[in-house]
């Protein structure tokens, strides 16, 4: 995903959160906007109500998923299932997923994708943010938002769909269409239609996505 922008309350607390929790570098330069670089993602909060959390994901390298972990337990709590459990595997995806909350409460994970090349380095810190490679998109009918955006945007489904669940894209940039009131992993939060604009691309062929239920 090239550039996302979403709603905020409060820009301020989402500074505080991205920028001196996590520590990326904050952009406030614009008015009424904050502007963040998550690897090759630029991340856009605006002024704007919210009417439940979104979903988004950050990919990091898969090699270094315990380092990714242990960094960002030092920063907020993770997020359990019913059972307790903060560290997460998909078999079917080939991946190791942790789950955490911003200021606004939105659900934001870190992924480390075994599918993808290991990235070089050793250790972890902000910079191993990789790009923002989720977003969560919440309709009422999934299996004909997946028909529209397929003949809008070109995007296959990734790994494999359901009625309620079915992800599009690839593994830098999937489109998460979910049922309206599913409850998103790991917490259970029910999914509501939020605004977003969304850039980005598939293959060579540029997309600019915009949403305001």
């Amino acid at each position: 995903m090239e550039v996302l922008t979403l709603p905020a309350r409060d820009l301020a607390a989402q500074r505080a959160f991205y920028g001196d929790v996590l520590g990326l570098p904050a952009d406030t330069d614009e008015v009424g906007a904050l502007n963040l670089r998550v690897g090759s993602t630029l991340l856009r909060f605006v002024v704007g109500e919210l009417g439940g959390p979104s979903h988004f994901a950050f990919n990091v390298p898969e090699d270094r998923f315990a380092g990714a972990r242990a960094w960002l337990e030092e920063r907020v709590p993770l997020l359990a299932d019913p059972a307790g459990e903060t560290s997460f595997h998909s078999k079917s995806w080939n991946a190791d997923m942790v789950y955490f909350r911003d200021a606004e409460g939105n659900i934001l994970e870190l992924i480390a994708r075994h599918t993808l090349p290991t990235s070089p380095g050793t250790g972890f810190g902000v910079a191993d943010l990789l790009c923002v490679s989720e977003l969560g998109l919440v309709v009422p009918d999934v299996p004909r938002a997946v028909r529209d955006l397929q003949q809008r945007l070109g995007l296959p489904v990734y790994r494999e769909g359901s009625p309620t669940f079915t992800p599009l894209g690839d593994e830098e940039g999937l489109l998460i269409v979910v049922q309206a009131g599913r409850g998103w992993f790991p917490v259970g939060d029910p999914a509501w239609p939020l605004p977003f604009h969304l850039q980005g691309r598939n293959g060579d062929h540029a997309f600019d996505l915009k949403e305001h239920p």
